[in-house]
């Protein structure tokens, strides 16, 4: 596994960092997922690609504060494990829906469809694995799927922009209630 964005490039990401998560796909996430060893926490992805790192400026976070600070933080569990083809191993929140609800709030207020408009639907999740080089990902599945469901409680959105590299905390903000 090589360590940096999922893309290889620079890019913003908007996320819902996922702490509870860490106890069941933690050690997962470090071993088969590039961009938790180059610092993305466990986390539900609103938009990515989001803006160019470069681009985002005072009055884009005040935008994105307005939008989240009207959203109520909101309760949710990760509930089972699903694949992307065989290749990603994820979890799925339960709801989903509020989670798309912001993608679609953000992505059209700043034109930035979630995936650069790549898959036909948006399917929130929290990624645990990606596989590369034969690593086999059912024990995996195995594992975290004995450890479900758990309570998630989703308090703030951050924006995170990487280098290709690294990841980094740019800006966060916390969802009403």
């Amino acid at each position: 596994m090589s360590v940096g964005t999922s893309s290889g490039r620079t890019q913003s990401a908007v996320l819902i960092p996922v702490p509870q998560a860490d106890a069941v796909v933690g050690r997962w996430r470090q071993q088969h997922d590039p961009v938790a060893a180059a610092g993305v926490p466990a986390h539900i992805t609103l938009v990515v690609p989001w803006l160019p790192p470069g681009e985002i400026t005072d009055a884009d976070l005040a935008e994105l504060d307005e939008i989240v600070a009207n959203m109520d933080a909101f309760d949710f569990q990760l509930h089972h494990v699903d694949w992307f083809g065989r290749r990603v191993l994820w979890v799925a929140p339960e709801p989903a829906t509020p989670f798309l609800r912001l993608t679609t709030l953000l992505a059209d207020r700043f034109g930035t469809p979630p995936w650069d408009d790549e898959f036909d639907e948006v399917v929130p999740h929290l990624t645990v694995a990606h596989a590369s080089d034969g690593v086999e990902l059912v024990p995996v599945a195995a594992d975290v799927s004995e450890r479900l469901p758990v309570a998630c409680r989703a308090e703030e959105v951050w924006v995170m922009t990487g280098d290709g590299f690294r990841w980094s905390l740019r800006h966060r903000v916390k969802l009403s209630g």
